[in-house]
């Protein structure tokens, strides 16, 4: 993301678009008024992050939609099977692009944008301008959403959807910049019937958003210092470079799992019920146990689309899936030499612990001590691939030299 977005400040303007939603989403009982008015929000979130984002997302969902009818068309058909790679892959290219070719993706995106742009009112291409927004904010969620989508029509969960449908789903405006990776299920029967938000909904979103707004704002802002540990670690003695990254860790989780408290917390304002995308993971007491609670969102779509049509659940090929699956995951953060260590690093570790587990079916469970050992080690295993992710290969191998006295 550009360092000038505030991811805080987009749930502050969502939650003051809300002052209408609410009201509005209470009372129109004609569903297409009610998806109609949702796709509005969040394309004005958009247009006020930058108005060269909603014509980018215009154009991509415009696609999507176009490329859904077709699969649904060709989904029993002979060649269906290439329409949907081809879907998928049209849909993956844009997020593909940014992520190996950063820069020129980014000039390309600038230049497009700002003569799209150009052809708007004055005032608009003013706006724009005044924006400091280079990138697509939100691009890899929206992709894996897309691809979610185009996969379950080829399977026939759903037929051609209409563009507004479809819309709906893209400007869904609590996940637009930060997540959760939403399936159109989630909010398929709220965009489809009247389905008011009732007392318990308003409550329960606004604890929600209140949790949420405490641990990204208040608790990751105290952390966010300790994020100077990865720059700093030539100068900082080990001690403290083990205590930083450690606090970083938390820093990581308190800020991602904040934002996605905010983005359940406003849509169950709305009356929609997300999934979970984070289950307290570092309490988990061993890799996959932190894996199934940690974004749990990306994980479930990498296991649907990935660990599944891999053979997951075949004894052949299980460990193959295991490691593809941990390496869609890496990979959708960034396509580096360093995602590919991470994915490579978390991958083993989970096929050594299934492979474990197999040999060792009736293993004792242990007590409260043991317990708190595992999460001990399962925290300190996941601390160290921190830098991996965060960091060039290079640097990351720089901090490990410095983490560990060299």
């Amino acid at each position: 993301m550009s360092g000038e977005f505030n991811s805080a400040a987009f749930f502050l303007d969502l939650l003051a678009i809300m002052v209408v939603l609410l009201p509005a989403i209470a009372f129109i009982r004609v569903p297409l008024i009610r998806r109609l008015l949702m796709i509005a929000s969040g394309g004005y979130l958009l247009f006020f992050i930058a108005p060269r984002l909603l014509g980018f997302y215009v154009v991509m969902w415009f696609v999507v939609f176009l490329l859904q009818r077709l699969i649904a068309a060709t989904a029993e058909r002979r060649g269906g099977t290439g329409v949907l790679w081809l879907g998928i892959l049209l849909a993956l290219a844009p997020m593909i692009a940014w992520k190996i070719r950063y820069d020129e993706f980014n000039i390309v995106f600038n230049l497009w944008s700002n003569g799209f742009v150009g052809l708007l009112p004055g005032p608009v291409e003013a706006i724009d301008l005044a924006r400091p927004i280079i990138i697509p904010i939100g691009l890899s969620f929206a992709t894996f959403r897309a691809v979610d989508l185009l996969v379950k029509t080829n399977l026939g969960r759903f037929d051609g959807l209409s563009i507004d449908r479809v819309f709906f789903y893209g400007f869904f405006p609590p996940v637009q910049v930060v997540g959760p990776i939403i399936e159109y299920d989630e909010i398929q029967r709220g965009g489809d019937a009247w389905v008011p938000p009732n007392a318990e909904d308003l409550l329960a979103g606004a604890l929600r958003i209140a949790t949420g707004f405490l641990k990204a704002v208040v608790l990751a802002g105290i952390l966010q210092p300790s994020g100077e540990v990865f720059a700093n670690a030539g100068t900082a003695g080990v001690p403290l470079l083990w205590l930083n990254l450690f606090l970083y860790m938390w820093f990581f989780y308190l800020n991602f799992a904040g934002y996605s408290d905010l983005a359940i917390g406003a849509a169950r304002m709305l009356g929609f019920r997300l999934k979970e995308n984070f289950s307290w993971p570092y309490f988990r007491r061993n890799i996959a146990e932190f894996w199934n609670n940690w974004n749990m969102s990306l994980s479930r779509f990498a296991q649907r689309n990935a660990f599944v049509p891999l053979g997951g659940y075949r004894p052949r090929t299980q460990y193959l899936a295991l490691l593809g699956t941990i390496m869609v995951i890496a990979l959708w953060h960034d396509i580096s030499i360093a995602m590919v260590l991470f994915g490579s690093y978390h991958g083993f570790a989970l096929i050594l612990h299934r492979w474990y587990q197999s040999r060792h079916p009736d293993a004792r469970q242990p007590g409260p001590l043991g317990a708190w050992g595992r999460i001990v080690a399962t925290n300190l295993f996941v601390m160290l691939s921190f830098p991996l992710l965060v960091l060039p290969i290079g640097a990351a191998l720089r901090f490990y030299a410095a983490l560990f006295g060299f």
